[in-house]
């Protein structure tokens, strides 16, 4: 017991130091792909593995189907530069170049103090990589040792890229900002040969397929094709934008792409020395690298947009189509809602003006929100895929309900244009515009509960119910006079709550239209959250205060403050007992509603700008303001018992918030991810914890007391089977009983000699086989010993228990701690086998046994259930001598009876309360 206590108390210190919510901790990051540094890809027999950047990690892609394989440690710092090498992946973060493998930390090459360290390049069992001081460090990867240095001039050669020409023994080229190559032997470091300018800083330097021949991507757009051998220049052309990837086709076809920082790739026909075909508008933002998959057409892009897209090549004329693709936000999210019933989709708006749908569980259905062929369209017009989507998405509001009938999500958008439904389950945009009809622009939306209807909170103060069927407006209300900023609509479609800036919050009747309720707040409400099974609906108003309006009182319930900054956002747990709100203060805060009192809080590194909680109540799901992923926090009191107490005010007044504990963000590996270093430093804690917890005594431990009150009548904790079993014995017994009698075996075989009494249990002292005739015939002592077991030796435990209880009349207890150790098979033959040649002095201690755990208040049904056994077993013995039992017995029934009076007034007591609950109205 003291060792389970210890490893409690261990795992619930281990909790609070990665978490330091109560309620909450970080559980996994969606939506992260790619930050935008240049992919490594890695080619093991026909399978190819992408290697991508992500923040202070990294992520391992299956090409095939773009599938995560694997996610790495988080570092210090964030990865600059990734290399894949085999089954090992190699990650510059904050100056030190680490080897990982299948996602776990190995090792660490030689540290060199030289700053960042970039462009990570393999070079056979080296690895040549640039660093921020201008030098190219080259270390032999599988020792891990500093192979050598080579240092530049800033002034005259500022390093930007390197490469290895193929065939070429101990020798690199390395580019510059200023247009010049070098040729440097790392073997001897010695400068062999340099190079003209090319006219413009050198970005990019690949090997081409063709030996000799390297591919230069310049700043200013040109690509050359320059033959180092000759230091001739085999063909030039260019493009628009600054080059940053260049990748050539090893299928056959003659073709080579080049990325720009601007999102397109061109295509080049390298045999008819022209420009095939421009991929415009590939990535939304800067394309990191280019690669084409090893003997396939394939090509393969990332970029800054936060996405890893595959094109092939399958026309005849040349012009790649999008195979499959990876991708999350380019911009920060700043709306996010659970979608369906049982928490499985989230919702994502963001300021790339897109609209996703991620699921938590599996990473392959989450997906972008189709506006149309937008390609296509912009390749009509001459535009930019970005200023064809619609505006950014200020509300959104879904209801699968209908799903498979028509459109279940709603959103309004900036300015003053329409309302637009979607389809989730097509992931594309849906059928219906909905315009304000006085063109004050849409400002609010929502669902109803059934699905059918959507309501537009209008910028005139407005409220108009449309058909989510027709697109017709069936229903308007009236009454705000200023922008409405939430709608939320109960259960039964009954009512209708709505918030707006004129500081009021309305109730309307939904099938009429009627204003029911309004209820004046002090300060405009910014944000609604409704809770639809309770008639709750919380606002969060300008003074940074959340207040709650009950309808069916139709007034303001609980105000919460606290939050020392503008609330971004605020919801509703399922249950509705807690609202958990989110401020500009970086802090997200659990207030709960019985009680009033805020009961969590917690700060983040970046501003939450939007919160979701999960109707299954799993999760918290959280936006932030300078983070492209939707974070996702597991809610603590669904798998371990959390006390909840009052935050005081003193420390949620805090000017600087320093009382609130700063958590970690969630990562996309999953819940306690963290760096080997910080799981060693936890091993270490923990096992330091559990030492001192051996050593130190557990009185900072609480312990629930046994019974609250003295005259309380308590049960025991054991299952209830236990004592069921042990009245239906008999039944049970006959039941299993064989169908035929056990048959004696033709051979007896081998058997262990068993120990004296009633358990059974075996004797592995000095078996009678290997005693010598004198050693069997004598004791210790030389004496005979006797064939015949006495009876004391023969005595059960629990007869020895009462004959020691009986001598010390005050250890009675410890009768029925022994019983609870046993099964019922087990107590049923310690019962039965007392003995009655003792004058009875084993039947008297066990009813006086019986009578003083009773009195004790303790484990009541136990007692009960001893003492049909006891009875039913020694009924004619207690008829034979009833004269010497008598005064026992009435003694045991009238503590008996005094005892069940409590119980069962207690019990008809809250069966009353039941009925007259169940029958209020």
């Amino acid at each position: 017991m003291a060792a389970q206590d210890k490893r409690a108390r261990v795992q619930d210190k281990a909790a609070k130091r990665a978490t330091g919510s109560r309620l909450f901790e970080p559980y996994r990051a969606l939506g992260y792909i790619t930050n935008g540094i240049a992919h490594s890809v890695q080619q093991r027999g026909q399978t190819a593995y992408v290697t991508t950047g992500i923040g202070r990690t990294y992520h391992v892609y299956d090409a095939e189907k773009i599938r995560l394989l694997f996610v790495g440690p988080r570092f210090e710092a964030d990865v600059v530069s990734v290399l894949s090498i085999g089954d090992n992946t190699l990650v510059s973060s904050g100056g030190v170049v680490t080897v990982c493998r299948r996602g776990k930390r190995t090792r660490d090459l030689d540290r060199v103090d030289r700053g960042e360290i970039t462009g990570l390049t393999q070079f056979g069992d080296h690895v040549l990589a640039i660093s921020e001081d201008n030098a190219v460090v080259v270390w032999d990867w599988k020792t891990g040792e500093v192979f050598t240095e080579i240092e530049f001039a800033s002034e005259a050669f500022q390093v930007t890229c390197l490469v290895h020409p193929s065939t070429y023994v101990n020798k690199i080229v390395v580019g510059s900002a200023q247009g010049t190559m070098q040729v440097w032997n790392i073997q001897t470091r010695r400068c062999l040969y340099e190079f003209k300018t090319a006219g413009a800083g050198i970005a990019a330097l690949v090997q081409t397929p063709v030996i000799d021949v390297l591919a230069l991507g310049l700043l200013d757009g040109r690509v050359v094709l320059h033959n180092v051998k000759m230091d001739r220049r085999v063909l030039e052309v260019a493009q628009e934008g600054r080059v940053t990837g260049i990748a050539f086709r090893t299928d056959q076809a003659a073709m080579m792409a080049s990325a720009n920082a601007e999102g397109d790739v061109a295509l080049w026909d390298l045999d008819g020395r022209r420009l095939m075909h421009v991929m415009q508008g590939a990535h939304d933002g800067r394309i990191a690298a280019v690669d084409f998959l090893a003997g396939q057409p394939v090509l393969l892009t990332s970029g800054a947009d936060n996405a890893v897209r595959e094109w092939i090549f399958d026309g005849h004329d040349g012009v790649p189509r999008l195979l499959r693709q990876r991708s999350g936000h380019s911009a920060a999210p700043h709306t996010i809602r659970y979608h369906d019933a049982e928490g499985r989709f989230v919702l994502s708006a963001a300021r790339d003006r897109q609209l996703r749908l991620f699921s938590l569980f599996r990473d392959e259905q989450s997906a972008e929100m189709s506006q149309g062929s937008l390609q296509r369209e912009a390749r009509t017009k001459r535009m930019r895929v970005d200023d064809l989507r619609l505006p950014q998405i200020t509300q959104l509001a879904s209801n699968p309900a209908m799903a498979k009938s028509w459109d279940d999500v709603v959103t309004c958008h900036q300015g003053r244009g329409p309302a637009h439904t979607w389809s989730a389950e097509r992931r594309a945009l849906g059928k219906f515009a909905l315009q304000a009809p006085d063109d004050s622009g849409v400002r609010a939306v929502a669902l109803s509960s059934c699905g059918n209807y959507a309501l537009l909170g209008l910028g005139s103060g407005g409220i108009e119910l449309v058909n989510m069927q027709s697109g017709l407006t069936r229903r308007s209300f009236s009454g705000h006079k200023k922008a409405v900023t939430g709608i939320q609509t109960d259960d039964c479609n009954r009512r209708v709550y709505s918030a707006s800036l004129d500081g009021t919050v309305r109730v309307w009747d939904f099938a009429t239209g009627a204003e029911l309720t309004r209820v004046e707040m002090k300060s405009a409400p910014s944000r609604m959250a409704g809770f639809s099974a309770g008639g709750l609906v919380a606002c969060a108003c300008d003074d940074a205060c959340v207040r709650v309006v009950d309808a069916d009182a139709g007034r303001v319930v609980r105000t919460f403050s606290g939050h020392r900054n503008r609330i971004t956002d605020l919801a509703f747990s399922n249950d509705g007992r807690w609202i958990v709100s989110a401020s500009l203060d970086c802090t997200i805060r659990t207030w709960d509603l019985p009680t009033g009192h805020m009961v969590d809080w917690f700060r983040v590194e970046s501003v939450p700008v939007s919160l979701a909680f999960s109707p299954a109540g799993d999760f918290l799901a959280s936006a932030h303001m300078d983070s492209v992923g939707v974070f996702l926090w597991a809610n603590r009191s669904q798998f371990v018992d959390v006390a909840l107490r009052q935050i005081t005010p003193a420390a949620a007044d805090a000017e600087d918030d320093a009382a609130a504990v700063l958590l970690a963000m969630p990562t996309s590996a999953g819940l306690g991810t963290h760096s080997d270093d910080e799981a060693n430093e936890d091993e270490r804690n923990e096992k330091e914890e559990e030492d001192d917890g051996e050593k130190k005594d557990d009185a900072d431990v609480y312990m629930s007391a046994e019974r609250l009150t003295d005259n309380m009548v308590t049960l025991s904790s054991l299952p209830r089977l236990k004592w069921q079993t042990l009245l239906n014995l008999a039944v049970i017994k006959k039941r299993n009983a064989p169908q035929k009698p056990a048959q004696a075996p033709e051979q007896a075989p081998f058997f262990l000699p068993t120990a004296e009494g009633v358990e059974h249990r075996f004797d592995f002292g000095v078996s009678a086989a290997t005693e010598s005739p004198q050693q069997q015939g004598e004791g210790e002592n030389g004496a005979e010993q006797s064939k015949i077991i006495s009876t004391a030796s023969a005595q059960s435990g629990l007869a020895r228990a009462l004959y020691r209880a009986e001598e010390t009349t005050t250890a009675f207890a410890a009768v029925f701690d022994y019983l609870k150790t046993l099964n019922p098979s087990a107590i049923d033959v310690e019962i039965r086998t007392l003995p009655l040649d003792d004058g009875l002095s084993a039947l008297k201690a066990f009813i006086r046994a019986a009578t003083a755990q009773l009195q004790s208040k303790r484990d009541f049904e136990l007692v009960q259930a001893y003492i049909q056994v006891f009875l039913n077993v020694f009924a004619d013995v207690i008829k034979a001598n009833v004269d010497e039992l008598e005064p026992l017995l009435v003694a045991l029934r009238c503590e008996s009876r005094a005892q069940w009076a409590t119980v069962d007034g207690l019990v008809r007591y809250s069966a009353c309360m039941v009925d007259y609950m169940r029958s209020s109205k």
